[in-house]
């Protein structure tokens, strides 16, 4: 109980200190570490994504695509996607030596050597190729604290109903984004809803995941994290930015 008291008193503090300079929610941020506490402690986890985006298309201005993920898990070193969108459909196998990636589109497919685990694979493929995974940004155990570092304003809007769930409603607010998440009011407080509005360029972009078929913990064999290419298949060779330039 002293231990639990101190812990609140010094998180307390802390925020007091943000507060300073910024407008900061203690239950926002407490629901946060909630939900960052729960996916930092799974096994195990597959889920369903469905992403907008918005582009800037030289002939037709503002255009919005949209893409569906299926995503599988096994921590530490384990992850496979299956997206269909705009771009085609492609495929992600990670077993922690490689990152396979293969385009049932157009029939070819390539590897990386990566790190031993699903974090900084996702943070090494991202800085040195630009790939880009859906909704990773909750994976990271610094999440709050990230938002933490580049907003101006963290508020808890409190409850609300997203397609008949009930849901923890956040917003954040900074110089470059204004971020919108909708957390499960449930056991597990996982996301169901996450909307970035990137305000950094000539005009406002926005990014949305919609999160659903949620399954914590199952028991996900081998064979899926591993990418046999068909005979057929022709070798794409990936150039990391720093080669490239």
């Amino acid at each position: 109980m002293k231990k639990s008291v101190l812990v609140s008193f010094m998180l307390l503090i802390c925020l007091k200190s943000f507060s300073q300079e910024q407008q900061i929610d203690p239950n926002a941020i407490n629901i946060l570490d909630r939900m960052s506490e729960v996916i930092g402690s799974l096994n195990s986890c597959s889920f369903q994504v469905n992403t907008s985006i918005d582009h800037m298309d030289q002939h037709n201005g503002l255009v919005k695509q949209f893409s569906q993920h299926e995503i599988y898990m096994v921590g530490p070193d384990k992850m496979h996607i299956q997206t269909k969108g705009a771009k085609g459909n492609h495929a992600y196998w990670y077993n922690g030596d490689l990152l396979m990636y293969y385009s049932l589109t157009h029939n070819h497919y390539g590897f990386i050597e990566t790190p031993d685990n699903i974090i900084e694979t996702i943070d090494m493929v991202n800085a040195d190729y630009g790939i880009d995974f859906p909704a990773a940004d909750f994976f990271y155990p610094t999440f709050t604290d990230d938002l933490l570092e580049n907003m101006d304003k963290i508020a808890y809007l409190g409850l609300v109903s997203v397609d008949g769930e009930d849901c923890h409603h956040i917003v954040a607010s900074g110089p470059d984004q204004h971020i919108q998440i909708w957390l499960r009011n449930d056991t597990f407080t996982l996301p169901l809803r996450f909307v970035i509005l990137e305000k950094s360029g000539e005009l406002p972009l926005q990014y949305e995941a919609v999160f659903s078929k949620w399954s914590v913990n199952p028991n996900l064999p081998d064979a899926i994290f591993d990418f046999v290419v068909p005979e057929t298949a022709k070798r794409l060779s990936f150039v990391s930015k720093s080669r490239a330039n």
